[in-house]
């Protein structure tokens, strides 16, 4: 680079801390003369020394800084920076290089570019201003992250959605009244946290000033806005939730109390805050490498985006009031929603018809032992949606919602009832299939298994974007096939068989239910669980339930260990060793079935096996039925 390119002169001001600087400048290579000038001599004659100055290196406290740029605008002169050690902030914004010599080169470099300065209550801004509280986005400039993280924290638990009245000038000149628990304006730097919500539609030099508005519903909201802001790219051009955005070239904020306003990092001024732009009033050094991403000199478009900030009756209900941990959601912001589940309560003719269908589906796939036909019978199958639909019917105490809810369940279980029973009576042909069994001894897991995809549905059902995966819930938690299995029971005149197939429906029932209920609440569809009866009756079956459920896992757990035991068993029989492998014990009601592989060396006569099953049934109170087979060996 040609000598041509720097400053042939320079006016070095500082402070005591900046003085570190006048060696190192003195000392450049390239033969740039120097005066340095302590900034206290500066403030006894400022026209004086300053008249005929073109450009001047500066180093010291921001508040110094903020003085020399006062001086700028009045005697027009470009400034050169030199951060000091601890003015990170300063250096990342201006793409300062990392070793002193290259700073100071730059520092004396002929090729200042202009940035905007914003005024607040006519005070200067460079970085950021705050009101109110938006932990991790208004804390002081030169804050680590760890620091920034603990006092977010600490801070989380107090937040209020203040008023705020805002004005916008320009060209879209409009009245704002909004809630936040905090609002920031942001002079685009990369150093910024807060810059990041906004780097792709913001820059120090579009003659515009940037405000971020952050309204969380729920403490739960504001840790997604924090987690999503951490992990957010640079290319990531969407608002994040629970965000306002504004960009105006004048901008004026009230509160219905004064409130203090931080000035980078400082307490400055209180509202109301008048800020506007003074466009390109500033001349600086930039480091060289990162030179493009500084230099945006095209006018920014003016723009509003508050749609996610509270407003009307959300408004009303939020403001001045501490943000709870759950967020909550009204009618008018979530009304798609709510149709939805009215809609989904009431009986219609496509009920009754999916659910005739499903069930015939259903039945038709356990005789034939085909899961991929019982598959089919879960996705046509309605029932998730009326049983979702009282969940929320129990939260908000809607009891108009929980009678058809309630209604349209009932209608469901009694078609899928009646059609399977029917069914079995006429079908000449009635295995007990492998499908049938797996839905004959309900445990604690499938309960789990009901609790999961009850959240699931809820979440999935509140928001349109992933509703399409409410057909994988309705496979996991198989509402019908359990029914049909029961109806099956009906038509075989076994109790037990019923019984088991409609515990293992009910624990469907009743774990989507109290799921949904309290998904629902943290989601936030209402500030309280309004109906506690309700969810206190629900609560009450499915301790009931959970009962015979663990009962039954319980006596699998031993019914395994039996098998486990009973591998490589060896019983002397008529002079005869035999070794029992691969036992496999099942119950049928009243009979025990125990199936094995029986390794012998010898042949075995009628005698021999009547034998072994008097030493074997020694060992069960039922009545057992043995099945053999048996492996010669030599």
């Amino acid at each position: 680079m040609s000598e041509s390119e720097y400053h042939a002169s320079v006016l070095f001001v500082h402070t005591e801390e900046g003085a570190v600087f006048v060696e190192p400048l003195l000392a450049n290579r390239i033969g740039t003369t120097i005066t340095p000038l302590h900034i206290d001599d500066l403030r006894q004659q400022p026209t004086d020394i300053l008249e005929h100055v073109d450009h001047i290196v500066i180093a010291g406290d921001l508040k110094f800084i903020k003085e020399m740029v006062g001086y700028s605008f009045e005697h027009h002169f470009s400034i050169g920076i030199l951060p000091l050690p601890y003015q990170k902030t300063i250096a990342g914004s201006l793409y300062l290089p990392d070793d002193l010599p290259s700073r100071v080169e730059t520092a004396l470099r002929n090729n200042a570019q202009p940035i905007d300065i914003i005024l607040c209550n006519d005070q200067i801004l460079l970085f950021k201003a705050a009101i109110g509280r938006s932990p991790m986005l208004d804390n002081p400039l030169e804050t680590s992250r760890l620091r920034m993280l603990w006092d977010g924290l600490r801070k989380l638990w107090d937040l209020r959605l203040q008023p705020f009245s805002i004005s916008t000038g320009g060209d879209t000149q409009k009245e704002i009244s909004t809630a936040a628990c905090g609002c920031t304006i942001v002079q685009q730097h990369r150093t910024s946290l807060a810059s990041r919500l906004i780097a792709n539609d913001s820059s120090a030099a579009d003659g515009m000033i940037s405000l971020v508005l952050v309204a969380p519903f729920s403490i739960i909201d504001y840790a997604r806005f924090v987690f999503h802001l951490l992990i957010r790219s640079e290319s990531d051009k969407t608002l994040s939730q629970s965000t306002g955005y504004i960009k105006s070239p004048e901008i004026t904020i009230a509160t219905e109390k004064e409130m203090p306003v931080e000035i980078d990092g400082e307490p400055a001024t209180t509202t109301p805050l008048h800020c506007q732009v003074l466009p390109l009033a500033l001349r600086v050094n930039f480091g060289e490498t990162s030179f493009d991403k500084a230099r945006l000199t095209a006018r920014g478009k003016e723009r509003i985006d508050i749609k996610a900030l509270p407003a009307g009756k959300e408004l009303a209900k939020a403001k001045n009031k501490k943000i709870p941990f759950f967020t909550y959601a009204s009618e008018e912001r979530f009304k798609e929603l709510f149709v939805s589940l009215r809609s989904d309560a009431r009986i219609h003719s496509f009920f009754v018809v999916l659910m005739l269908l499903s069930t015939i589906l259903a039945t038709t796939g356990l005789y034939l032992d085909s899961a991929s036909v019982i598959i089919g019978a879960m996705l046509l199958a309605p029932l998730m949606g009326p049983i979702v639909s009282l969940a929320m019917g129990i939260l908000r105490q809607d009891e108009s919602l929980i009678t058809r809810s309630i209604g349209t369940i009932a209608l469901g279980v009694v078609i899928a009832l009646l059609t399977a029973a029917i069914m079995t009576i006429f079908f000449p042909y009635r295995p007990v299939t492998g499908e049938m069994q797996a839905r004959l001894s309900p445990t604690v897991l499938d309960l789990i298994v009901a609790i999961t995809a009850g959240a699931a549905g809820a979440y999935t059902k509140s928001y349109k974007e992933i509703l399409q995966s409410l057909a994988g819930v309705a496979i996991a938690v198989a509402l019908v096939p359990p029914l049909a299995v029961a109806g099956i029971g009906i038509g075989r005149h076994d109790p037990v068989f019923f019984g088991q197939a409609f515990l293992l429906f009910s624990t469907n029932l009743v774990g989507i239910t109290l799921a949904a209920t309290f998904t629902f609440r943290v989601i936030g569809f209402s500030p309280a669980v309004k109906s506690k009866r309700g969810i206190a009756i629900v609560f009450f079956i499915l301790l009931l339930i959970t009962i015979p459920l663990y009962l039954t896992y319980h006596e699998i757990l031993e019914t395994r260990e039996f098998e486990q035991r009973w591998e490589e068993e060896r019983f002397y029989v008529n002079g005869k060793y035999l070794i029992i492998q691969n036992a496999l014990l099942k119950d049928y009601g009243e009979k025990d079935v125990l199936i094995v592989d029986i390794v012998s060396r010898d042949l075995l006569e009628r005698d021999d096996l009547e034998e072994l099953r008097r030493k074997v049934r020694y060992y069960f109170s039922s009545e057992l039925v043995i099945r053999a087979n048996v492996i010669y060996i030599p």
